[in-house]
């Protein structure tokens, strides 16, 4: 029987209207209310980008963003249970790189999005994420503490970035493809998975009692180690090649596919 439920956001549960389909709604908000299955987001986003969703969907466990990197509850103070920023030093490093190559540089500090005034995919980032950036000339001489996430976006030059990167920080960080053009870059020893575990052997569940639902490269980590790995429809034929099962797509409902498959199916009667 499956006791936990984690969900990634966009292109999982949130579609590129911002939405969540009322059917998938309903039916996550049946779990958290009416059943003892726990449902718990995990994402790529900030903690305050991902907080409306949350709140929209009626969570009530820790919310895991920035790909596993920070876990908070939803509290009043939104008290932090867990965070793994890259370290100074590395961070600087690998900045340095980026912005000689003239690459689109997101920077998130203290729940903050920093940029460049000339990131013209800052618009569009700000929408889809819901905070507004704070603009700086100088990104590495910002950073004043440990970045909990770095994020390039890039149309044309994203897989010899991630090359790049697995030749020269492979092992040092961790770094992943989370949309066509989005490479995702946090510390070493965190991920989706790791954050997932963390919670679930507090709460004594095994890792056979979890269903994972992603749709990309950044979602593989829960995907491959859940007792029941799904893939969207919409995902990249690589995640679904990890997956024990690949739902319908995000606009066909695959996240209600996928629970009244393998969860409600396997509840009592009365609790369905």
């Amino acid at each position: 029987m499956i006791k936990l439920v984690a969900l990634d956001l966009d292109g999982t549960v949130v579609n590129d209207h911002l939405k969540i389909s009322p059917r998938v709604l309903q039916l996550l908000g049946h779990l958290i209310t009416r059943t003892n299955v726990r449902v718990v987001i995990a994402t790529g986003r900030m903690f305050l980008s991902a907080l409306p969703f949350a709140r929209q969907i009626g969570i009530v466990e820790p919310l895991v963003s920035y790909q596993g990197a920070m876990i908070r509850d939803l509290n009043d103070g939104h008290t932090l249970r867990f965070h793994a920023p890259i370290r100074m030093e590395l961070a600087k490093e690998v900045m340095q790189t980026l912005l000689a190559e003239k690459y689109h540089v997101n920077l998130y500090m203290n729940d903050s999005l920093w940029t460049h005034p000339d990131n013209h995919h800052a618009p569009f980032y700000s929408r889809a994420a819901g905070v507004e950036p704070i603009f700086h000339e100088d990104l590495l001489g910002s950073m004043t503490v440990d970045p909990t996430k770095i994020m390039v976006i890039d149309d044309t030059r994203l897989d010899i970035l991630l090359d790049y990167l697995e030749q020269h920080f492979a092992g040092r960080l961790s770094f992943c493809r989370s949309r066509t053009n989005f490479c995702e870059i946090i510390d070493v020893s965190a991920s989706k998975w790791n954050a997932l575990k963390s919670l679930a052997d507090e709460w004594g569940i095994k890792p056979e009692e979890i269903m994972a639902i992603g749709d990309q490269g950044n979602d593989l980590s829960m995907i491959e180690h859940a007792g029941i790995g799904v893939a969207m429809g919409n995902a990249p034929d690589y995640v679904k090649q990890h997956a024990n099962f690949v739902a319908p797509t995000i606009d066909q409902d695959g996240v209600a596919e996928a629970i009244e498959r393998f969860v409600l199916g396997s509840l009592p009667l009365e609790s369905r």
